[in-house]
């Protein structure tokens, strides 16, 4: 080997050829260079291309959609346990029986091809703990979610938008956990889109315009200025030093009330 031949990539695989570490510190270090997102191939062949969640937080009772109760044996409301069943009634579907509300209809007709789960429990029976443990698995401490968990084990093939989308225009209990990435790279964090202007946060600079924000870079640029340049030697510096920071923040209050009106 000569030292024209000698990269990155040979220094690493001669350095720990022969440790124990060698196997993990090279996939680490070999893929630093790598997109975090690219697609990967799963354990088994997948039929889908995508993963739509819907979580609908403060929704429809259980009961009275996809897991109703009878409404006799205390369960009208008036027992002793003041427990109420479906107030809208349930009919099962023709083909595999499963009860759904009559508020779901044409939904009803197609269930079966539909899964429902209704053995799910919960050792906590706050709102925000249960969803927090719906959506990372641990009801209490942090965790990554659900779709980062997706994003970080199979990537996306589409390398136009992020591999994990969020659309919330309210957040739900627990916040911002729910879609976070905690000790996973922050790419695979949920990408958080809201209705309105500006659908994502942080993408265009704060202010009303780009004026304001040429304003609040020449007030910096001038303070620095005046102190880098001109340095006060004088025993009246500290009076002229007062008077100059007056006429700066009072030009650039008008500046301010120009641009924001």
């Amino acid at each position: 080997m000569t030292l024209s031949s000698l990269n990155r990539r040979t220094l690493i695989r001669s350095l720990f050829s022969s440790s124990l570490l060698m196997p993990g510190v090279m996939s680490e270090l070999l893929a630093a260079d790598e997109n975090p997102l690219r697609p990967r191939m799963p354990h088994r062949k997948a039929a889908a291309k995508s993963i739509i969640f819907i979580y609908a937080t403060g929704g429809v009772s259980h009961i009275d959609t996809f897991d109703p109760k009878p409404t006799s044996g205390g369960r009208d409301g008036t027992g002793a346990d003041k427990l109420m069943g479906n107030l809208f009634g349930a009919k099962p579907n023709e083909k595999c029986g499963t009860e759904v509300s009559n508020l779901f209809p044409h939904l009803r007709e197609a269930m079966d091809e539909i899964c429902v789960i209704r053995s799910m429990r919960a050792s906590h029976f706050d709102h925000s703990e249960a969803t927090l443990g719906m959506h990372t698995g641990s009801p209490t401490f942090a965790r990554p979610s659900m779709g980062s968990w997706v994003s970080y084990g199979l990537g996306t093939v589409n390398q136009n938008l992020p591999s994990f989308i969020v659309i919330a225009p309210h957040l739900p209990y627990g916040g911002t956990q729910v879609f976070a990435s905690d000790f996973l790279p922050a790419v695979h964090q949920g990408t958080r889109v809201l209705p309105g202007d500006n659908p994502i946060a942080n993408l265009k600079p704060p202010g009303s315009s780009g004026d304001l924000q040429e304003l609040e870079f020449g007030l910096v640029d001038a303070l620095n200025h005046r102190e880098t340049y001109e340095p006060q030697h004088q025993a009246g510096g500290r009076a002229h030093e007062r008077h100059d920071d007056f006429c700066t923040s009072r030009a650039f209050r008008d500046g301010l009330s120009r641009a924001t009106t």
